[in-house]
C-alpha cells in the first residue's frame, strides 16, 4: 500500500499541542507494516520542517526533518520543472482560495506516481469532487 501523507500528519505527530496530535499519534502506531510506502515531496518535507521550526523550536524540526530523510518506509519526490507546471496547472484551475500551492502540488504528485491514498487532515478542501477528479481517496481517519 501506497500513501500521499500530507504535512499537517506530521505537524500534528510532532507537536502534542496540536489538535489532531492523538488522531495523528493513533494512526502512527497502525502504520507498523513494513508493506506501507508513505510518500511526500520535497515541498511537503519544507513544510513540515519549517511549521515545526515555528511552532516548537529549530532542534524539533532538525530532529523529525532527519528522521524523515533516512526512514526507509518515506519516499521523498523531488517536485522537477514537469511537475512545478502540473501543480501550477491545478493552481490556476483551483476555485477554493484555501488550496494552496503545496496542496496543488500533492495532486500533481498523486497523479504522477499513481497513487490513489492521501492522509491529510484538511479533508475540507479535498473535496470528493477534487477526489473524483484527480483519482484519488482519502485515507480513512478512525
Amino acid at each position: 500500500m501506497t500513501i500521499y501523507v500530507d504535512s499537517n500528519y506530521y505537524i500534528a505527530l510532532g507537536n502534542e499541542y496540536d489538535t489532531n496530535h492523538k488522531r495523528a499519534d493513533h494512526l502512527h502506531k497502525q502504520f507498523s507494516s513494513p508493506h506501507i510506502t508513505f510518500v511526500i515531496s520535497n515541498f511537503t518535507f519544507l513544510e513540515i520542517v519549517t511549521v515545526l521550526s515555528q511552532r516548537i523550536n529549530r532542534e524539533f524540526a532538525n530532529t523529525i526533518g532527519n528522521e524523515i530523510l533516512t526512514n526507509k518506509q518515506i519516499k521523498i519526490v523531488h517536485i522537477t520543472e514537469k511537475l512545478q507546471q502540473n501543480s501550477w496547472q491545478i493552481f490556476q484551475e483551483m476555485n477554493n482560495k484555501n488550496m494552496s500551492f503545496v496542496d496543488c502540488s500533492i495532486l500533481a504528485v498523486l497523479q504522477y506516481e499513481g497513487i490513489n491514498e492521501l492522509l491529510t487532515f484538511d479533508q475540507k478542501d479535498f473535496t470528493p469532487t477534487i477526489q473524483k477528479k484527480y483519482h484519488f481517496h482519502l485515507f480513512p481517519l478512525k
